[in-house]
């Protein structure tokens, strides 16, 4: 029996599915973005269940994460996103991944690399066009049209099925950055038409913009954020109705009553102000407990948070992790979180050993090695199970 291990609701990420389709243009089609093990919560369920709901295109970050849906069953559109290898193409190209273009260094290369492949024109990649219109990462600029155009018309075996972006700011309230860079893709897609390229979809809403500019929805949306439950920012909240497929759970496997004034854990920062019970539970950091993303201050506001977080945690008060339930009720986090044990405080409820603990355990930084359980339909499973093939593939969808 695994004493930590995560929940995941597959019922509750159809949902979100569908509250999404609903605000989509009759035209538009949801990509979901499963990229980085579907936030944690296991990409190949998490496509399977969206396939069988009727999501027919995903994206994904590295050609890795393609291959693995397509080796467990998931068929029809996938977009890596990232930047791809050399090494890499053959094995993509087999798979009919569909692969991002953002250098002019790249394309020759890869247009050779299909021509090994098959004879003439027999082997086609399709890929979509990078544009860069100030997120600062990668994709082409304006300024590289021409030469763009010329390379791929060199190109016979590249089919240029899509064009995108991605932005930067389209969370913030200021709406004036978000609009020059759609401005800038606009642009950089009128000028392809007149050098006779022509993408046949168009995409450049991630979740926040998917729900703020909806006249620019275009063939397709890329979701990632809004299907795994949560809002791209606080002011998003209310505008879609979300449900939350997560919970991460451990067992007690340590319970003593201890006196008043008990120090606990490095440092002895914790004491107890009463007599208590001091519960250890086997997660940590190298779990991913009480660990998170670096956030930059966005205003003065922000800033303070995180001077007044930082200042309780010498007192022992950390803010953010309080939310450790036991039995309903919430407990203490007693002293600094370990590596792989923490302390609680539960006081004097009634529990015992093996007794279920929620955690706030991030997505994104959970220990891929803590075992995920599945529910859908009523019915829970194990990942292995399901890998197994205990949930069926589903058809094969078409784009046409």
């Amino acid at each position: 029996m695994a004493e930590t291990w995560i929940e995941v609701d597959l019922d509750a990420v159809v949902k979100n599915y569908q509250e999404i389709v609903k605000l989509l243009h009759p035209e538009t089609r949801c990509m979901a973005v499963v990229k980085a093990d579907a936030y944690g919560l296991g990409a190949v369920e998490v496509a399977r269940s969206l396939a069988r709901a009727g999501c027919e295109a995903f994206a994904v970050t590295r050609v890795e994460e393609g291959l693995i849906l397509r080796e467990h069953g998931i068929v029809g559109l996938i977009l890596v996103l990232g930047p791809t290898t050399e090494e890499e193409w053959p094995r993509a190209i087999a798979a009919q991944l569909q692969l991002t273009l953002s250098e002019l260094s790249s394309i020759a290369e890869l247009n050779k690399v299909c021509s090994v492949m098959g004879s003439e024109q027999s082997t086609l990649v399709q890929v979509h066009l990078k544009v860069e219109t100030g997120m600062g990462r990668t994709g082409f600029r304006f300024s590289e049209l021409e030469a763009l155009s010329h390379v791929l018309d060199q190109s016979p075996h590249l089919q240029v099925t899509g064009v995108y972006t991605h932005f930067a700011r389209a969370a913030r309230k200021d709406r004036a950055y978000t609009l020059d860079q759609y401005q800038r893709f606009t642009s950089f897609t009128a000028r392809l038409g007149e050098l006779g390229i022509n993408p046949t979809w168009k995409h450049v809403c991630n979740s926040a913009a998917f729900l703020d500019y909806s006249e620019w929805h275009h063939d397709f949306v890329r979701i990632g954020t809004l299907l795994i439950g949560h809002y791209p920012g606080q002011g998003f909240k209310g505008k879609l109705k979300l449900s939350d497929p997560w919970i991460a759970k451990s067992r007690i496997v340590h319970l003593r009553k201890v006196p008043k004034g008990t120090y606990v854990g490095y440092q002895s920062i914790y004491r107890t102000k009463a007599e208590t019970q001091l519960a250890v539970i086997p997660v940590g950091y190298a779990d991913g407990f009480g660990t998170g993303p670096h956030f930059t201050p966005q205003g003065w506001a922000d800033f303070l948070r995180l001077v007044i977080k930082n200042f309780v945690a010498l007192f022992g008060i950390f803010l953010g992790l309080e939310r450790v339930e036991l039995k309903g009720k919430t407990v203490r986090i007693a002293g600094k979180i370990g590596m792989q044990l923490t302390v609680l405080d539960v006081g004097m409820q009634e529990c015992s050993l093996g007794d279920e603990v929620e955690i706030p355990l991030r997505r994104t930084v959970a220990n891929p090695r803590i075992p995920r359980r599945y529910r859908q339909d009523g019915q829970m499973f194990s990942e292995r199970v399901m890998e197994e093939g205990v949930l069926p593939f589903y058809k094969e969808y078409s784009l046409e």
